[in-house]
């Protein structure tokens, strides 16, 4: 295989040769042709049982890796400072992940875990033609044959990267036995995401002896890990500790305590809390606002900007970190206030004229609170369904802060599943008894039956400062519907946002509002012409 390949800087300010990295460009019919392989591939891997998925989390379909080795290493350090035990862990980064793989150790892999030879002999052949050139601005070199490094972009790399990392995780866990967190929680020594590799160990010297390991693997297979980006963490008695010094490759790597560092997507400092996460989520929500209402965009745009750019931008650290659910209330009050002010509507204005789903008026505006509660939720429901025995083995704890608790909400959510499977299928218009198919949440599995779960928990959930105003707003007469009811995950194109945009820009149904001014200073503005559905009223 031939390929043109292009350096892209991997930092800022990158210089050096090894600040950059090659991406190149394959032809469609091969990346056809390797996915079938590649799915086929793993198929055979994770039947025969060769991959374990309890160290293993990358490239394998189907497991939600980041988060479990993120939510159990957090948990095994949460343990460690609340029972005073003693524990190192080491987050161990692999330099030139897929460039520095030799093609040897992938023929290597492939016959330790018995693949067909006509597999052998086709991917032997497709390396044996690896050949690459890069273009610069001034120059193009001549093709150079390589002998180590697969391609980014090709569909087979990926589970053969996996393939040639348990060539090396294999030895390295079989010569170590697991770290007891206490209460009969065993956890593995070592825990990987395709090149991010973990060591959790209660002891000291254990820990020098899996690193000295490992050592020896990665100058086997002439790999090396990056010392400057692998940082320890070690606990005596509950307490940090900054002096117990680790090396990788004769040289000392750093501790947290000098610097923070970041694992799949989630930070760890010395404090060994998230309440610092917590106020740079806050912060990140303030900037996000400031910035969306100075730009001259129109008032339902930057509600728009705010509905699917903002506010998924704040759910991943609302799910990884122990942020309290009084915090996101305090986020969403923002939120609300700066919703109104795009709007043009009153500041009195209730939440559940935005976001409640039982009213007659439907905007297709999500909360944060409940887009918050429903990811730990779904969080909470895939750790309890995972695959993984140590997962179910462990248990670990999602804590939510004292107002709201996901346990409970869950545990009220599936109860309420239940009782609807008994009582059945109930009419509920004139289409009649059989009209409506309901699927049986009892006979899906693994991801389908999560995913059926949560979105009847997320359907049937109503917010909890909303149930009383719903019913004083029906029972007033509420708001005439301008909308039809659809999903409001569904985008701009949608039906929903036209009606939106027309409902609150059209000079049609604006009318010049004297109070604007008081209500958010500036120049007069134009607010929305609210109609009732009192006759006589308009």
């Amino acid at each position: 295989m031939s390929a043109d390949g292009v350096y892209i800087p991997k930092e800022q300010n990158s210089t050096e040769i090894n600040q950059f990295r090659p991406i190149s460009l394959l032809n469609v019919e091969g990346k056809i042709f390797f996915s079938v392989m590649a799915s086929r591939l793993t198929k055979y891997l994770t039947e025969n049982g060769y991959i374990n998925t309890s160290v293993q989390k990358g490239g394998i379909p189907g497991v939600s890796g980041c988060l479990e080795h993120a939510t159990m290493i957090w948990e095994a350090i949460q343990r460690a400072k609340s029972e005073k035990l003693n524990l190192d862990i080491i987050w161990l980064d692999l330099a030139n992940a897929y460039g520095s793989v030799p093609h040897q150790m992938i023929q290597q892999a492939l016959r330790m875990y018995h693949v067909p030879e006509d597999i052998q002999v086709m991917l032997d052949d497709y390396f044996s033609g690896f050949r690459m050139r890069f273009s610069t601005n001034s120059y193009t070199t001549d093709w150079i044959n390589l002998e180590i490094g697969i391609a980014m972009g090709c569909t087979i790399s990926p589970i053969l990267f996996v393939m040639a990392m348990e060539v090396i995780l294999k030895p390295a866990e079989d010569s170590a036995g697991p770290a007891n967190l206490g209460g009969g929680c065993y956890m593995p020594p070592l825990k990987a995401f395709m090149d991010d590799t973990t060591i959790i160990y209660l002891k000291e010297d254990e820990t020098h002896r899996m690193l000295e390991r490992l050592d020896v693997l990665m100058a086997w297979c002439r790999m090396k890990f990056k010392q400057k980006k692998s940082p320890s963490l070690s606990v005596r008695k509950g307490k940090i500790d900054a002096t117990t010094i680790f090396t990788v490759a004769s040289q000392q790597i750093p501790t947290v305590s000098q610097e923070p560092v970041k694992s799949l997507g989630r930070w760890y400092d010395s404090s060994m809390k998230d309440t610092k996460r917590g106020l740079e989520t806050v912060e990140l929500a303030t900037e996000g606002l400031l910035a969306i209402n100075r730009c001259g965009l129109q008032g339902k745009l930057k509600v728009w900007c705010l509905q699917f750019m903002l506010i998924p931008k704040l759910l991943w650290p609302l799910l990884v970190y122990e942020i309290c659910s009084t915090t996101v209330k305090a986020i969403e009050a923002k939120i609300n206030k700066f919703t109104r002010r795009w709007l043009g509507v009153p500041p009195g204005l209730t939440d559940v004229a935005m976001y409640c789903r039982k009213a007659k008026l439907r905007l297709p505006l999500k909360s944060i609170l409940e887009e918050y509660k429903c990811g730990k939720a779904r969080l909470l429901s895939m750790l309890e369904d995972s695959e993984d025995p140590i997962m179910k083995t462990v248990q670990p704890t999602i804590k939510t802060g004292r107002k709201w608790k996901v346990v409970e909400a869950v545990e009220e959510a599936k109860e309420c599943l239940k009782i609807k499977e008994v009582i059945g299928q109930t009419q509920t218009d004139p289409k009649g008894l059989d009209h409506l198919q309901q699927s049986d949440g009892q006979k899906q599995k693994g991801k389908r039956k999560e995913t059926w779960s949560l979105m009847r928990y997320g359907s049937m959930k109503i917010p909890e400062g909303f149930r009383k105003q719903s019913s004083n707003l029906n029972r007033d007469n509420g708001l005439i519907g301008i909308m039809p009811c659809r999903n409001p995950s569904h985008g701009m194109r949608s039906g929903t946002w036209r009606y939106f945009g027309s409902a609150f820009s059209s000079d049609q149904c604006t009318i010049s509002c004297p109070q604007m001014q008081i209500w958010y200073g500036g120049e007069r503005k134009r607010t929305p012409l609210v109609r009732y559905a009192k006759a006589g009223r308009s």
